[in-house]
């Protein structure tokens, strides 16, 4: 028999503080990233390099800034497919701004969620 994944997860953005430009010169947001996690503030230290664990992608663009949770999730496995579909629909900020008319996936964080108070 195999073991049921009993675990909330969630669906993250995060955004780089490193500055980026345009080629005109205009300072754009910085590049965003979007992961699955059980435990939003661990993988947020882990990109940002205070724990081991993070991604080689984010190493490169530190810190990060949390801007965006979706959630609750009941496995991983409905967390990946959300991911996947936040991805593959949204690029950039647009990913901050994701909503059930874009993904059957979406899921909106409970307004009692604890976790709120990480979002800037």
């Amino acid at each position: 028999m195999s073991k049921v994944d009993i675990r909330i997860w969630y669906v993250y953005v995060i955004r780089s503080e490193v500055p980026r430009f345009s080629k005109a010169g205009k300072q754009l947001p910085g590049v965003h990233y979007a992961g699955c996690t059980t435990d939003i503030k661990r993988r947020l230290r882990q990109h940002n390099g205070e724990i081991t664990g993070g991604s080689k992608y984010t190493s490169c663009h530190r810190p990060w800034i949390l801007v965006a949770i979706y959630g609750t999730y009941t496995g991983q496995s409905d967390a990946l497919k959300a991911e996947r579909a936040l991805k593959h629909g949204k690029r950039g900020t647009a990913r901050t701004q994701w909503s059930s008319d874009d993904s059957e996936w979406f899921r909106e964080l409970e307004p009692t969620d604890k976790l709120r108070e990480l979002l800037l």
